[in-house]
């Protein structure tokens, strides 16, 4: 197979382009989450540029690589990187089809986990905030039983991601 995947590439950081389209934002306690995901776990995924170093998927990650004294000494600058040849048309779809294909976290679920990790692994909840990046009142929310029936959720009305509400696009 002829798979980007299959020709991982390690590249320095800061020899790799910031594409000047990608609508994704990291705000810092992910950052925080992901900088530690990567020094605890490792890179369990490449940045996907473009042939001449552009990035397509990986713009945090890159940064991260070029910031962070504990990644910089760990990796020496470098990220693996999937290399593919795209046009800029193919290159901006597929950065915002990766950003989309990632999904979102459903509340009931992340409490769902939340319940698991605390109930039958017996993880202490401030353990819990720590490992999943929540402030220690998120994870005590998501153990509470019922709150969302409490808090009626089914009852709001939410928006299209690509509208404001106010637009009445629905």
């Amino acid at each position: 197979m002829n798979d980007p995947i299959n020709r991982i590439e390690w590249r320095l950081a800061a020899s790799l382009t910031a594409n000047h389209y990608n609508p994704n934002v990291v705000h810092t306690p992910e950052m925080q989450l992901l900088e530690r995901s990567i020094l605890r776990t490792g890179w369990v995924q490449p940045l996907l540029i473009a042939a001449d170093g552009t990035i397509i998927d990986g713009f945090h990650r890159a940064c991260l690589a070029r910031s962070s004294p504990a990644l910089l000494e760990a990796y020496s600058g470098r990220v693996p990187c999937a290399v593919i040849d795209v046009s800029l048309p193919q290159a901006m779809i597929l950065t915002i089809r990766m950003n989309r294909a990632k999904g979102t976290h459903v509340a009931v679920r992340m409490s769902e986990i939340v319940h698991a990790l605390v109930h039958e692994h017996n993880m202490a909840p401030q353990e819990v905030a720590v490992e999943l990046g929540a402030t220690l009142a998120e994870v005590d929310l998501l153990l509470q039983d019922g709150i969302f029936k409490a808090k009626k959720i089914a009852q709001h009305q939410y928006s299209r991601a690509w509208y404001p509400i106010e637009t009445k696009h629905r």
